[in-house]
């Protein structure tokens, strides 16, 4: 082959790596035309680059890609599709490289989809890549977070090596480079990669080749790092240390383009090399380009190591200068003068996220990709007990939606909506009501330490408190249709519903029960709930009433697990959200304000909730787990009769739990809350003795989630918690210093109040996976889980007797004993 022939076929295989794989075959065919003979050599190509891609490479400098054709692509030695792996059913082949095959299954013992990647057969137990394997399943084990994927096995079958992940539906960020993306969506997903790393960083795991392949961003936004393959642990005394050794000389790990100059250099690599890596990532996504990028691999060590990028902004014109400062920082060779942290790096980014947010430019020459970022405050609640949990409530910003274009309310495309952040207090802030003319809102604050509501101007920063006056809490204001009146729910005088005037003069009591008030639009009327939640997660008993405004007389319209009601503009229906008697399901439902049988609207999610009416009638709003995320859906609606005319759609809005939505009167804008439970497990030593603690209190766990109920092993050894997650809550096990975390239950389901038998051999736990919350059991290995009672009415609460053959339960108000020693009924 001439030199002339090879470098063609370099730069050709060089543009179709920088493609994503549904793009190649098709630039192939027009780029080689009828020269088959040039794309059949470049697939070989291809094919063994997806072999080579993640294995250790020799030093790069002296790696010849036509080498890497010779190179055999694996075969397994059986054929999995459609049989069974261990308790997995193999689907289809999902992804294939260096480090084994990936696979999509089906958990056929918990009931859900999972990722399976398979390292190939011929590799030896002693083998480098079966370390490396299973390394990559030690560092994923050791993280709990959002944005990173989740680790749900690690086992040998017919002696090959397994590791069994959540299955995660999306689209690489290679796509979004390739088709654009607009600047303030590349920052969110960014910001969402420095929250993966910084709780990585804390736990002592660098991830070595952070690049835009492994980062899938989902349908909602959401973003989820993947392949820790080439991870390397900084904290080793919790590792066998012959399980990593350093790099050899010469040995470099990584992806040439986005490698750190320290990496190249072969120097001591700490958790800055990724914070280099995501510099480049965000440099390439803002301006299609990647930084470094040569011909060859050693033009681009050549380039990291001693040239300048362009300044970004010269490529975008879009990219404010403060950008160009963080990037360039990002991008600084030496790493003691770059970021120091990832929350530095996040911190910055958020600061431009916020400018570019609430600027009214317009940005239309990228696709669509508006997400918002999760802004934190943490209010702290401390419960005392041998175990402390510190608990922390974080509601972030109140948002909006702006639509950029005149259109008629049913025709917005709330995809290229611009979110703009309303509130930046301390505090939890919620239940925004936004004026009919969308130019204020109203929403419950502390500013002096109880519940006040507050008014804001949208875009201004003075808050003005118009319930100062009130020792009680004041929440859950609704401004009337002509904007004149707020309606609220008041602690004060013994608690009920209130009316004052816009400028919080003149309160008084229409009736002293009621949360949630929407009015009728004649603004005569309010419709009400007995009960009043932040979120679907509750259970109480709750009717629907509709109360006149001048007399306070009231009418029961539903019950009696009903809750958070909103008007329709047209005053014919009410909807609201219930959970059913037997069945835990929150469902959307509306009904005639004459009474009668409410109108369910199908949803297949296990959580909706919080309806509100489009201002033209033509659409219900909700929020639904159905996505992942609680995240907010619409359906068009027939507003006289409740029927749906068509399928749901989703509102894109990237928050992991939003709710209390909100419109202006013409529909163009949308304000709402978005929130973030957080919550970690601290101990203090416990002098049995004396019965008082000793010594001092001390971090268990220390991630973004939400720990609950945390029950000590009977040998002192491990933890079992219920962790809430985006839209459901799992049972999980982890050691006593918080390592080693594993999954007994993931899946849709409500999953609670775990237990441990006086063995330690069991766990019995609340679920609704039956429908109706009742006991189930299940081994501490996470097998054989079963079902333990059956009542027709909710059952909670398992406590173990201390010889294991019994458990005590509740059921509504009473307790129960289920003996397994008997197999009677339980007694109370």
């Amino acid at each position: 082959m001439t030199p002339e022939r090879w470098k063609q076929i370099d730069s050709i295989l060089d543009e179709v790596l920088e493609l994503p794989q549904s793009k190649r075959e098709h630039f192939l065919l027009i780029k080689c035309g009828t020269d088959d003979e040039l794309r059949l050599e470049i697939q070989s190509l291809l094919e063994a680059h997806e072999v080579a891609d993640e294995f250790i490479e020799d030093s790069a400098f002296g790696v010849v890609a036509k080498n890497l054709a010779k190179e055999k692509k694996f075969h397994l030695n059986f054929n999995f599709i459609g049989k069974n792996f261990d308790s997995y059913k193999i689907e289809k082949l999902i992804g294939e490289g260096g480090m084994g095959e990936v696979y999509l299954a089906y958990d056929e013992k918990l009931k859900r989809k999972v990722a399976i990647k398979i390292l190939p057969s011929e590799y030896t137990a002693n083998d480098e890549r079966v370390s490396r394997f299973k390394r990559e399943a030690r560092a994923i084990s050791a993280l709990n977070h959002p944005n990173i994927v989740t680790i749900y096995d690690v086992g040998i079958f017919e002696n090959i090596n397994f590791i069994a992940t959540e299955y995660v539906k999306g689209k690489i960020l290679r796509e979004y480079i390739t088709d654009g993306i607009n600047l303030s969506g590349a920052l969110y997903v960014i910001i969402q990669c420095c929250d993966a790393l910084l709780a990585a960083h804390k736990a002592g795991i660098i991830h070595r080749d952070i690049k835009p392949d492994n980062i899938i961003v989902r349908p909602d936004g959401y973003v989820k790092i993947l392949d820790f393959g080439l991870a390397k642990l900084t904290d080793s005394a919790s590792f066998d240390p012959k399980d990593f050794t350093g790099t050899e000389k010469g040995m470099i790990i990584g992806t040439p383009a986005y490698m750190s100059p320290e990496q190249i250099s072969d120097e001591k690599v700490d958790h800055r090399t990724d914070l280099w890596s995501i510099g480049v990532v965000l440099y390439e996504l803002v301006t299609g380009i990647n930084p470094f990028k040569k011909d060859n691999k050693q033009n681009t060590f050549d380039a990291i190591l001693s040239i300048e990028p362009p300044i970004a902004s010269s490529l975008n014109s879009e990219i404010p200068d403060q950008l160009d400062q963080i990037l360039v920082k990002a991008l600084e060779k030496n790493a003691d003068l770059s970021y120091q942290s990832a929350a530095d790096l996040r911190s910055d980014l958020l600061i431009i996220k916020r400018d570019i947010d609430s600027s009214t430019s317009e940005m239309t020459n990228s696709k669509s990709l508006t997400f918002r970022t999760n802004s934190y405050r943490y209010p702290i609640y401390v419960g005392l007990a041998s175990i402390f949990i510190l608990s922390i409530l974080s509601v972030s910003l109140i948002l909006f939606f702006y639509l950029r274009y005149n259109s008629q309310i049913v025709e917005i495309d709330w995809s290229k909506a611009k979110n703009t952040p309303l509130t930046n207090q301390p505090g939890v802030e919620y239940f925004p009501s936004l004026a009919p003319d969308g130019e204020s809102f109203v929403f419950a604050s502390k500013p002096l330490g109880n519940y006040d509501i507050v008014l804001k101007r949208v875009g201004g920063n003075k808050e003005i408190n118009l319930t100062e006056d009130s020792p009680k809490d004041d929440t859950q204001p609704a401004i009337s249709p002509d904007g004149k009146l707020i309606a609220f729910r008041s602690e004060r005088d013994g608690g009920g519903i209130f009316v004052m005037e816009e400028t919080g003069e003149n309160p008084r009591r229409i009736c002293d029960f009621g949360f949630h008030p929407s009015w009728s639009p004649d603004g005569k009327q309010i419709v009400v709930s007995d009960s009043g939640f932040t979120r679907p997660s509750v259970r109480g008993l709750s009717s629907i009433w509709i109360v006149n405004i001048e007399n306070g007389e009231k009418r029961k319209l539903v019950g009696k697990y009903a809750y958070q009601p909103a008007w329709s503009p047209n005053g014919e229906r009410i909807a609201f959200w219930l959970i059913g008697e037997k069945i835990s399901k929150r469902e959307i439902a509306t009904v005639s304000v004459d009474g009668g049988e409410p109108t369910i609207i199908p949803n297949p999610a296990s959580a909706n909730w919080n309806p509100v009416w489009s201002p033209d009638g033509k659409f219900l709003y909700y929020a639904s787990s159905q996505s992942g995320n609680m995240a907010f859906w619409r359906v068009r609606i027939d507003e006289s009769t409740g029927k749906t005319l068509g399928d749901s759609e989703i509102v894109p809005t990237p928050g992991k739990f939003n709710g209390h939505l909100s419109f202006s009167k013409d529909g163009k804008r949308l304000i709402y809350v978005q929130m973030n439970n957080k919550s970690n497990l601290k101990a203090v030593e416990f002098d049995s003795n004396l019965r008082k603690p000793k010594g001092e209190a001390y971090w268990i766990t220390n991630g973004d989630q939400e720990i609950q109920r945390p029950r000590l092993s009977p040998d002192g050894k491990k933890f079992v918690v219920n962790v809430a997650r985006l839209t459901q809550d799992d049972i999980v096990v982890f050691d006593l210093d918080g390592k080693n975390w594993r999954d007994i239950t993931n899946d849709e389901y409500f999953d609670r109040f775990p237990d441990w038998s006086s063995d330690g051999e069991k766990i019995a736990f609340v679920s609704d996976r039956s429908g109706l919350h009742q006991i189930w059991m299940v081994n501490s290995d996470g097998s054989n889980l079963r079902q333990i009672t059956d009542n027709p009415v909710t059952t909670g609460s398992p406590v173990w007797s201390p010889e294991g053959d019994r458990f005590a339960h509740r059921v509504d108000r009473e307790h129960f004993i289920v003996d397994f020693t008997n197999a009677a009924q339980p007694t109370r």
